[in-house]
Parts: C-alpha cells; sequence; structure tokens
C-alpha cells in the first residue's frame, strides 16, 4: 500500500511558501522525520503519482485515482523494480467516475487484485476542520478506508486536502495484529519545475 503522512510543516519564520493545487502539475513533496520523501505528480485530471523515497535504496511508486485510491504500486531498490513486488487495482467504476471525498460521505466498491482476488473496498469521510502546519493551513476532511480481502483486514486513516487534491496516510491498522502504526511528515514544498 501506499505510504503517505500527517503533515507538520517547517516554514520560514519570515514569510512561508504554501504549495497550492497548480503545484501538484510539477509535484508537491512531503518530507517524513525518518528519512522518507514523497512526491505527488499529477498524471491526469484524474491520476496522481505519488513516488516515496527511502534510506537505503528502497523506493515505491503508486497511481492513485482521485489522489485517493490505489489503482498500481510497484517497488524499486536502487531504480530497479523488485520482482514480484507490483500490483494492480481494477475497480468497477472507470477512474472518472469515482467520487471525490465529501464530508460525510460514503463509497463502496470492490476492486480485483492482480487479476484474481477480490476486495472490498469501504470509503468514509467525516466532517472538514482546518489543520495548521507551520505558517500554512488547509482544510482537510478525514476519512477510513477500510480494505476488506481473503483472510484479512485493513484500514487506512487519511486526510484529504482538497485544496491539494491527494490524501496522505495518517495510520494504518491489520485487523489481525491490532497494532496501529502512525505517521509523522515534518515539511511540505512544492517541487520546483525541472527539479
Amino acid at each position: 500500500m501506499y505510504r503517505a503522512l500527517i503533515i507538520s510543516v517547517l516554514a520560514s519564520p519570515a514569510w512561508a511558501v504554501c504549495p497550492v493545487a497548480e503545484d501538484l502539475q510539477s509535484g508537491i513533496r512531503l518530507t517524513a522525520d525518518d528519512g522518507a520523501v514523497e512526491t505527488y505528480v499529477a498524471q491526469t485530471p484524474d491520476i496522481v503519482e505519488l513516488t516515496v523515497t527511502y534510506d537505503g535504496g528502497y523506493s515505491d511508486k503508486s497511481l492513485l485515482g482521485k489522489g485517493v485510491f490505489l489503482l498500481a504500486v510497484e517497488e524499486f531498490y536502487h531504480g530497479q523494480k523488485v520482482h514480484g513486488s507490483g500490483s494492480t487495482y481494477a475497480y468497477q467504476d472507470p477512474v472518472d467516475a469515482m467520487p471525490d471525498p465529501a464530508p460525510h460521505a460514503i463509497w463502496r466498491t470492490r476492486a480485483i487484485v492482480d487479476g484474481a482476488d477480490e476486495d472490498k473496498i469501504t470509503a468514509s469521510w467525516d466532517a472538514p476542520v482546518e489543520m495548521t502546519y507551520g505558517d500554512c493551513s488547509y482544510t482537510v476532511i478525514p476519512g477510513e478506508i477500510t480494505y476488506s480481502g481473503a483472510n484479512y483486514r485493513q484500514t487506512e486513516g487519511l486526510h484529504y486536502l482538497p485544496e491539494l487534491g491527494f490524501a496522505y496516510l495518517a495510520f494504518s491498522q491489520y485487523e489481525h495484529s491490532g497494532q496501529m502504526n502512525e505517521y509523522q511528515i515534518i515539511a511540505i514544498s512544492a517541487v520546483e519545475p525541472g527539479e
């Protein structure tokens, strides 16, 4: 699954340049406290590519429908794809028909994973809140997506940023382990064109 995280922005004390939706064309970057770097880039009006790079040469790349729903993911090591690491999700609905997250909305659907297994997917969203990250403030729609398949159930807590056009992962939890993993980001910035 793709990894995206809770945002806390470090801004200049004199001024802040906060990313806006147009920055998604060249990229919006999140930096985690463990050194992981996430870059979101619009591929089409309905698909966002997420690249996460980690220490040690590892990275993964995901495609997200509406900047939220996982379409495909694959892992890399020093730029080479890790054999057998890719997964694809084929939904009942085409990407342009997927709903944008909205307050109090619930979307139930199914997806065929890797052309064989079927997942039941439920996305639910809460009331919007204002969240401030350093000198940057955004409207956030908190929500959860639950994936249920053969012998597993996973819940991801997401915060959708409608002003930017993507959601980041606040926590993940697997039913069998009961353990909740939470994530922390220490910076957000726009990627400069050509960077």
